[in-house]
């Protein structure tokens, strides 16, 4: 299940931007397109099999080393971690300035990426330490699950999709007062087989397929990224409450927000964990 939802969150990413590659690739010089594929495909490899890991994350990320003072700041909660069994002695932590909410995400096979909003609240006491670690011992976690130890080189493989769906947000968060912008996004599946049938129409079989495909896309990238990351927050729970931290993350998550979702999420992370239970089984007459 967790390799499926990761198949979907990042294939069409994957997808769309080979094609977006090749592309640009095609309108550059043949000796200019083939060298820039080829590093691209080499960086690749290279994030694939946990090279250059902390240069990765300083750039995908926009992260840096910690100070003296913030690992100082840190320490507390990272021997409490410790204490519970989470071996942080074998992972990085790097912080993203700017970074305003307080949390601490995985990101490849050893690196840990916390906030500025989690380390302000260290250095100003504003979370019990049992809560900082619970907090910092949910990213460890995923770490250590492996689930993200490829993400660096599929983050870096997927920039040309990054980039246009940026610029997409950005034409349509700017235009979306028109009701013709609102409309024609509310109805993209209609733009969309129109635009498909009249590619069909003049026997442009692969500009058809193309359509077809991004607009289905469109409707189906976001549930997917939706149950990757759900399926992340899940393994970091589960890694947390393993650590004996669920009670911590609990009142940090209530802190946070009262939603229901948060309550579900709290009760996942606090009832009695689902165990094997053996059967008596009759003797056989």
């Amino acid at each position: 299940m967790t390799t499926m939802r990761k198949v979907g969150a990042y294939g069409p990413a994957v997808v769309v931007s080979m094609l977006l590659a090749f592309v640009v690739g095609a309108v550059l010089p043949a000796t200019v397109g083939l060298a820039v594929f080829v590093c691209g495909l080499a960086t690749m490899l290279v994030l694939l099999v946990g090279a250059g890991e902390s240069a990765a994350v300083r750039v995908l990320f926009r992260a840096r080393d910690l100070s003296s003072a913030e690992a100082a700041a840190l320490a507390p909660a990272v021997a409490l971690l410790c204490q519970h069994g989470v071996p942080m002695g074998t992972l990085r932590l790097q912080v993203r300035d700017g970074a305003v909410p307080i949390t601490a995400v995985g990101a490849g096979r050893s690196t840990v990426v916390v906030s500025a909003g989690l380390v302000a609240a260290v250095r100003d006491r504003q979370l019990p330490l049992d809560q900082e670690a619970a907090v910092l011992g949910h990213g460890a976690g995923v770490v250590l699950s492996g689930a993200v130890r490829s993400d660096l080189a599929l983050e870096f493989w997927t920039l040309p999709w990054q980039a246009l769906r940026g610029l997409a947000d950005g034409l349509l968060l700017a235009f979306r007062w028109l009701p013709p912008v609102r409309w024609a996004w509310t109805g993209r599946f209609i733009v969309a087989a129109i635009a498909a049938a009249q590619a069909g129409a003049v026997q442009k079989w692969l500009v058809a397929a193309i359509i077809t495909l991004v607009g289905a896309l469109s409707y189906l990238v976001s549930p997917w990224e939706r149950a990757w990351a759900t399926t992340i927050r899940e393994l970091g729970d589960e890694q947390v409450r393993q650590a004996g931290l669920a009670e911590a993350l609990s009142r940090f998550l209530l802190r946070c927000s009262s939603s229901p979702e948060v309550h579900e999420r709290v009760h996942a992370l606090t009832g009695p964990a689902q165990r094997p239970q053996l059967a008596v089984v009759a003797p056989r007459a």
